[in-house]
């Protein structure tokens, strides 16, 4: 018999247990009788009998149990009977239920985080060409390395201390791809992002530079490789397609390589526009704000 038929056979056996229980009471009465029946040929009388032939063939309960484990019963019978216990024990300890869940919640929410750090340090770092020579440009004493715009691009064209400056933000949009519109995550990055970073397409192409000609002037998207996976199942046309982002036409020109989750350790954009287009998805233009 296969595993399935099996499990199928114990449960049907454990939801109809009442009829089992008699046919086993059935069958270990007949083999009583019949043990009796011997003895009272070889001379006993029919009470004697009866009684030794229940003394041979042991207690009713325990070959009845003994018939039960047999079946695979048992166990089910233990889960539910262990289940109604902790239920009625739960029920008449609320304040006990509580502080368990609670602890549950906690524990399982460090475990998270500690698997996530572990995760983005150790098990998956940031992907990059000689990522260990990556470095984050803060103010003066100011620990938060936000710039301006302004700021990024004076940076970047009077850089002599690093091979390239990029620039590059978080935000969320709504895209529409003619079907089911969602919220994505996405990078406005700099002109210059992937090629600073050394990136290679997996398929297309990347932007660069000289795609950039002022505000808005480049509405093209590279999609992550997870995101081209999973909401475009891998299409290999896909480059040249236009979708709608917060309702502005941007064409597809590429997809990321599968291993490149972007230059932060704990999130994954799901595309990637250049920064110059931020007034289509921010409703505001910062590229002028030195502030």
């Amino acid at each position: 018999m296969s595993f399935p038929a099996y499990f199928r056979s114990i449960v049907a056996r454990f939801f109809h247990r009442s009829r089992v229980a008699n046919e086993m009471e059935e069958e270990l009465l007949a083999h009583v009788q019949l043990r009796a029946d011997d003895l009272e040929r070889a001379g006993m009388n029919r009470a004697e009998a009866e009684r030794n032939a229940r003394i041979e063939l042991g207690a009713r309960g325990r070959f009845r149990e003994e018939c039960h484990e047999a079946l695979g019963a048992n166990l089910l019978e233990t889960l539910l009977h262990d289940l109604r216990f902790a239920l009625r024990a739960l029920r008449k300890s609320p304040g006990f239920v509580i502080v368990a869940v609670l602890t549950l919640a906690l524990a399982i929410g460090a475990n998270a985080v500690v698997f996530a750090v572990l995760n983005a340090f150790f098990l998956h770092p940031l992907n990059l060409p000689r990522s260990q020579d990556m470095y984050a440009i803060q103010r003066g004493n100011d620990t938060y390395i936000s710039q301006s715009y302004p700021d990024y691009v004076d940076l970047r064209d009077r850089n002599r201390s690093f091979e390239g400056l990029v620039a590059y933000d978080i935000a969320q949009a709504g895209i529409d791809t003619g079907q089911n519109p969602s919220s994505a995550w996405l990078y406005e990055v700099s002109g210059n992002y992937f090629d600073a970073l050394g990136i290679q397409p997996s398929l297309g192409r990347l932007f660069h530079n000289t795609d950039e000609r002022g505000s808005n002037s480049a509405p093209y998207i590279v999609l992550s490789h997870a995101y081209w996976h999973s909401h475009f199942q891998d299409d290999h046309n896909i480059v040249g397609r236009v979708v709608r982002l917060d309702k502005h036409p941007f064409t597809i020109v590429g997809v990321a390589p599968p291993d490149f989750r972007g230059t932060l350790l704990f999130f994954s954009p799901d595309f990637f526009i250049p920064m110059v287009n931020q007034l289509q998805i921010d409703g505001e233009d910062h590229l002028n704000a030195r502030g």
